[in-house]
Order: C-alpha cells, then sequence, then structure tokens
C-alpha cells in the first residue's frame, strides 16, 4: 500500500506541474515548496514548536495554542507550515515577523531533509493534513508529534475495507490526538486507535480572542452610521437567491455588508441597489451595500451585524459560523451543514437557521429578525455556548505539561 500512495503522489504532482502552465495557485505550490527546501540549506534551528496547517482556516484554528506557547516559552523558536498558497501568503502579510514555510512534497527524502534541518521538539497539525513521510520520520525520530482539533467521519479512508488498514496507521504515528467530539473519539476506537483525548475545538478560543480585541474601522463605521447591518460573510454565486429575498424582506433602512469568498468570480449584476467596494477611494455613506474585496476583515465586522448569513451551504459545506456567532446574533445559513457540530449544536439552540429556499425567507424575518424578545433569547444562548466550549488551548497545554512534553 505505501507503494501505491508513493505512485499517488507522484501522480498528483505531474498533474500540479501541468496546472501551473496556466493556474497561479498551483505555481505558486511548486515555487514555494522549492523556495522552502533552498531557504533551510544553509540553516541550522533547535528547540524549535512547529506548527503545520492546510491552510487560513486551520492557522486561525491553531493561532490559540501557538500564540499562549509562544508567550509561555519564548525561548523556543516557532514555525508555521502551509500546503495552501492562500495560506502562506496570509501569514506572511497579516504576521510578517512569523517564521512561515511551505512544507515540501511529501517524499521520504524531502521530509528527512526537511526535519533535520528544522529540528523540531513538538510537531502539531492542525485538523487535517495525514502525510505519511512526514509523520513517519517524526515517529522515527521520536519527536513528539500531535493533533490539534481533529475531526473524523465514518466516510474517510481510515475506516474503509482494505485500505483502512494503511491509513490507520498513520494515525498511530501521531504522540496524542486531540480530538473536537466524542463521535471522533468512538470512530477512532473501532480502528484500535488509543492514544487520544476529547480536548474540544480550539476555534472557540480564536473567536473569543477577536471578539475582545479592539477594532476601529473609520470608512465602515462611516458607512454603517446608525443604521442596523445584514451582514453576509463568505458567499459564493450559489447563495444569491437566499441573499436577495433577505435583503428584499429587510427593512429598508437596513445597511448591507457582503464579503464574496473568491471576489474575482463572483457576480455583482444581481445588486440592484447603490453599492461600492471596500478599497474603493469613494466614501459615499448613502451606499446600501458596501462589498469586502480584502482579506482579513470579514472576522472583525461581525461585531457590526443585528443578522448574517454565512455562505456555502449550496455547495461543498457553509463557511465559519463560530466568527459571527461570538457576537451573539441569529445566523442563516444554506442546507449544507452537517458536517460541522457547532452549526448543528446551534441550530439545536434556535440560534442558527437553515434555509434551502428563498420561499422560507419572508416568515422567518418577521418570527426572528423583527422579534425583541426572540433576538434575546438568542444573545444568551450563544454567549453561554461560546463560553462553555472555550479555555480548550489552555487544557491542551495542561495536558501536555503534566505528560512531560512541556516544563512546568
Amino acid at each position: 500500500m505505501l507503494v501505491i500512495y508513493n505512485i499517488g503522489i507522484s501522480i498528483y504532482y505531474l498533474l500540479v506541474h501541468f496546472v501551473s502552465l496556466f493556474d497561479a495557485k498551483a505555481k505558486a505550490i511548486l515555487t514555494g515548496q522549492k523556495q522552502s527546501l533552498q531557504t533551510l540549506k544553509n540553516e541550522q534551528h533547535h528547540e524549535v514548536i512547529w506548527f503545520h496547517c492546510a491552510s487560513v482556516g486551520e492557522f486561525e484554528q491553531g493561532y490559540p495554542l501557538f500564540n499562549k506557547l509562544r508567550n509561555q516559552y519564548p525561548e523556543h523558536e516557532y514555525l508555521i507550515t502551509f500546503y495552501s498558497p492562500s495560506g502562506y501568503q496570509f501569514v506572511r502579510e497579516k504576521y510578517p515577523s512569523e517564521w512561515v514555510l511551505y512544507l515540501p512534497k511529501d517524499t521520504r527524502k524531502n521530509m528527512r531533509f526537511f526535519i533535520e534541518k528544522v529540528k523540531p521538539s513538538l510537531v502539531f497539525v492542525v485538523k487535517y493534513e495525514f502525510w505519511f513521510h512526514l509523520l513517519n520520520e517524526l515517529k522515527k525520530k521520536e519527536i513528539p508529534t500531535f493533533l490539534l482539533s481533529g475531526i473524523f467521519r465514518e466516510n474517510q479512508l481510515f475506516f474503509k475495507p482494505i485500505v483502512g488498514t494503511f491509513f490507520s496507521s498513520i494515525l498511530k504515528k501521531f504522540t496524542h490526538l486531540f480530538l473536537q467530539d466524542i463521535s471522533s473519539f468512538e470512530l477512532l476506537n473501532s480502528i484500535k486507535i488509543n492514544q487520544k483525548t476529547v480536548s474540544g475545538d480550539t476555534r472557540f478560543d480564536r473567536v473569543l480572542e477577536n471578539k475582545k480585541a479592539p477594532f476601529v474601522d473609520e470608512k465602515i463605521e462611516q458607512f454603517i452610521g446608525d443604521k442596523k447591518v445584514f451582514i453576509v460573510g463568505s458567499c459564493w454565486n450559489e447563495d444569491v437567491d437566499i441573499i436577495e429575498s433577505i435583503i428584499k424582506h429587510l427593512p429598508a433602512d437596513w445597511k448591507i455588508i457582503l464579503a464574496p469568498h473568491e471576489m474575482n468570480t463572483f457576480k455583482t449584476n444581481w445588486i440592484k441597489e447603490s453599492f461600492q467596494y471596500y478599497t474603493s477611494s469613494s466614501k459615499n455613506v448613502e451606499s446600501k451595500i458596501l462589498i469586502i474585496d480584502t482579506m482579513g476583515l470579514l472576522s472583525k465586522v461581525y461585531r457590526f451585524s443585528s443578522l448574517t448569513y454565512i455562505g456555502g451551504g449550496f455547495g461543498k459545506g457553509i463557511h465559519n459560523i463560530l466568527e459571527p456567532a461570538v457576537f451573539e446574533n441569529p445566523i442563516f445559513i444554506g442546507p449544507n451543514y452537517r458536517k460541522f457540530n457547532e452549526a448543528k449544536s446551534l441550530i439545536e439552540l434556535g440560534c442558527v437557521f437553515s434555509l434551502s429556499s428563498k420561499n422560507e425567507v419572508p416568515n422567518l424575518i418577521p418570527k426572528i429578525i423583527l422579534n425583541p424578545h426572540k433576538i434575546n433569547e438568542i444573545k444568551l444562548k450563544m454567549g453561554s455556548y461560546i463560553q462553555e466550549n472555550t479555555s480548550v488551548s489552555d487544557r491542551i497545554i495542561v495536558f501536555l505539561k503534566e505528560a512531560g512534553y512541556l516544563k512546568l
């Protein structure tokens, strides 16, 4: 099975090389991986705490633990690696002082070289990213390696006949797996993965940090004035029917802030109201809609919302609903949410509402958004839910200290 895995990696990278001829993201992956290996050739590091993330979402998920460790153990070096160019570029721009590299292609030679140069003392893989040679080399060198905020589902390869034996062997290379939920714990029991703990999701810590951080944005505040705001986060063209219907049924004086997930492919020809772009030099406060066309702002802007719609639910799955939930206002989403525990929990609590059709909007607006009693109920329930699920990073650090992986 390892031979098949290695062949699969080779075929995958042949495809990436081909796609890179006309796709900037694929080209960035190949260039970044090559440059990262070149950078390490003349370097030598020690006592490194290394966080590996697939992309931006996983970085945000791992950041609370990353930041706490750095504050408590400043004598260590700290490395962040990515597979995705969007994650790499995000950290380079937002945290320019951080040491950030691309993870190289998963071959034994690459990973042996990378690990020998970095010399990590602890490694955290955030949520996903189960690369065989990476984990195998870490295991052989007896470097403590942890899965952070792991979540597992029955349809994953670990739980399939035949191939499951190989892929579950990858999980056994982790020193310990910190899991989000009891369902993942029980699934791992079924394939005899024993080194695990249900510790929760570090994203709760991250969104609470975001809520407490001061934020001022003159352009947004001038645009809003004293009006209520409907914020559309990470939306796709498939979400437009719902969004358009919500705007139609809200009171006329509400402002709209709209953040597409992919700005360059999002269509605006459906917008009938006056709108402007955030990066525009114009300051037309009379515009009805402000379109956020820059990265890194949306999670902070949710604090202005009285109602939020999170996109993705008519595609592969909804985007992050914890970022708006921490501000304790009702959230609308599409129907594809069942992979996300927080969405299921908040729907059960009556704080998040899944819409399958624009025809459901006219009844929901007066029932939820224009009902002060319901809004207060949602605020109380959301606040309690967030508080009950925070301090995950602190619990993990206690575990690491008590197990001897960190000094007391």
